[in-house]
């Protein structure tokens, strides 16, 4: 956790000191703005190490965290940051000042690109540790609301002895203090959503946290305090309707949650005094009334776990909607690749080494095809869109290897032509689902949506139907192809593979079916 801060900081010193080149006349002035800019060169490799090591010590704990930050190291490598910044400072060393300033304010839009791109992957670390916390949070409130309804119910069958009542008032005082304990843990994360959104808003990591001493907070909780002796004037109100309409979602239901649960504490401690005077009818009410506090308390958590997977859901769908827009647009390129050599001319040796180019950027594919199998397991909540890729990734990795052999006969183009057609529709699909999610999210913003809370799936179900649908034609198509090029093979020694790539086949076909049935029965990755 401490190394991700780092990385975002480090960043920030680069861009900052990477600004444009002011004109200087002066060889003196050049030499020490090339001094200033090899310095910045070798804590930009320092930072490309960072990423590197980060995600080595993420891989086992959080892989999606460790594929992003994979990602950032490609895609500054691809657009060749370290060599540009190089360039520049040999432009400054030669004193050409106008051509090193151009230079720089490329290699800012980069940087800039890349701060964007990490502090994204910071933002879903963000909502991954939220949501623990408020599952965590979820639990112990439900343990509390079934001691409560034990309590209850021993005080509506209980006996008139006093030391049944002496009993029944003991297991209510602990039960509030462990009402009292919840209630200051969830003030402790409410200050931490606090400070990360008000980091966030100036443009900085969060400190470690916790809140600092006189922030803002202290005086919203004032003012958020129910009213009167033992909250009986909050009793019918609902805590934090008077809230700043600016105030952040998920701050303010976390607020509320913890404003029920002291109003569910106070309950309890007035339950317990009426034990204590052996009042059981009093005690019972004021036990009821405590049990829907703190029903009201597990329903504000169940919203924020929502609109948390929400947020988490958009996120992704964005991400994997990129990966899967340059997925395409690389096969796409190797495709038509394919279909130039097909048709003939240039040597066999020319034609020999562009196939096996074809073969690298279709390799490329493949590795991207298993990033982005990484970040939908990691989510586990689709299971055809997990099939889809898998499909493309063993495609691809049959089709690299044809390539770098040199092969671009017709079962070369057919594998690329089904993984262009694969990303084509998981792409549509993945459209649509963002799509949908970003017009569903302010219909369900405020409105107490009842669905399972946190269990959004990636994409709905008839999508996912949809898509084993079409896997299960592309299965089909592939079977008819196959069978015939294995009737009309008249090499002996093609039919061995023939048979392996049908082999394989058949494990794909089983692959479909269980994922009709998990789909079926609601199981997901």
């Amino acid at each position: 956790m401490t190394m991700k801060p780092r990385v975002v900081f480090v960043i920030c010193l680069v861009v900052g000191a990477a600004g444009p080149v002011a004109a200087a006349p002066s060889a003196d002035a050049a030499a020490r703005l090339a001094a200033r800019e090899a310095e910045l060169l070798d804590r930009y490799r320092d930072l490309e190490r960072s990423l590197l090591r980060l995600a080595d010590v993420l891989e086992a704990t959080d892989p999606r965290r460790a594929a992003a930050l994979r990602t950032a190291f490609d895609r500054a490598r691809d657009e060749q940051v370290a060599d540009r910044v190089a360039t520049v400072v040999r432009l400054l060393e030669e004193g050409q000042l106008l051509k090193a300033g151009t230079g720089q304010e490329d290699v800012l839009r980069s940087l800039r690109g890349l701060l964007e791109f990490v502090e994204t992957g910071a933002a879903e670390r963000r909502v991954a540790d939220t949501k623990r916390e408020v599952r965590e949070f979820l639990g112990r409130v439900g343990k509390l609301i079934a001691k409560q309804r034990d309590i209850e119910g021993s005080t509506e069958a209980g006996d008139e002895s006093g030391g049944e009542f002496g009993r029944l008032a003991e297991r209510q005082r602990a039960t509030a203090e462990e009402t009292r304990s919840l209630a200051d843990d969830i003030d402790g994360f409410t200050k931490r959503l606090t400070d990360d959104q008000e980091s966030r808003a100036a443009g900085e990591p969060a400190a470690g946290g916790e809140a600092a001493e006189g922030t803002p907070e202290d005086g919203d909780e004032a003012a958020g305090e129910p009213a009167g002796e033992g909250g009986q004037a909050g009793e019918n109100a609902d805590p934090g309707a008077a809230e700043e309409a600016g105030d952040d979602a998920d701050e303010a239901r976390a607020r509320r949650t913890r404003q029920r649960l002291e109003a569910a504490e106070r309950r309890m401690r007035q339950a317990r005094e009426q034990l204590d005077k052996a009042r059981r009818g009093e005690a019972r009410r004021e036990q009821e009334k405590a049990l829907e506090e703190l029903e009201t308390a597990r329903a504000e958590l169940e919203e924020i776990l929502r609109q948390l997977r929400e947020e988490e859901v958009g996120q992704l769908l964005v991400n994997l909607e990129a990966r899967l827009r340059g997925m395409l647009r690389a096969e796409r390129t190797v495709l038509a690749g394919i279909e130039k050599l097909a048709t003939g001319g240039g040597s066999d040796r020319e034609r020999q080494l562009e196939a096996v180019r074809l073969g690298r950027e279709q390799a490329g594919v493949t590795a991207e095809a298993a990033k982005a199998l990484l970040l939908v397991r990691d989510d586990g909540s689709a299971v055809a869109i997990p099939q889809a890729l898998e499909q493309v990734h063993d495609d691809s990795t049959q089709a690299a290897a044809r390539l770098d052999r040199g092969n671009v006969a017709g079962e070369t183009v057919g594998l690329v032509a089904d993984i262009v057609t694969g990303l084509e529709e998981m792409l549509a699909a993945v459209e649509r689902a963002r799509q949908q999610a970003e017009q569903d999210q302010p219909q369900g913003q405020g409105q107490g949506r009842p669905p399972q809370p946190g269990e959004e799936p990636l994409v709905d179900t008839l999508a996912e139907l949809k898509m084993l649908r079409t896997l299960q034609a592309r299965v089909n198509a592939r079977t008819r192809r196959l069978s015939q090029v294995l009737d009309d093979a008249v090499d002996p020694a093609a039919q061995p593979e023939l048979r392996t790539v049908l082999g394989r086949l058949a494990e794909r076909q089983r692959s479909i079916e269980r994922a009709a049935r998990d789909i079926v029965k609601g199981v997901t990755e």
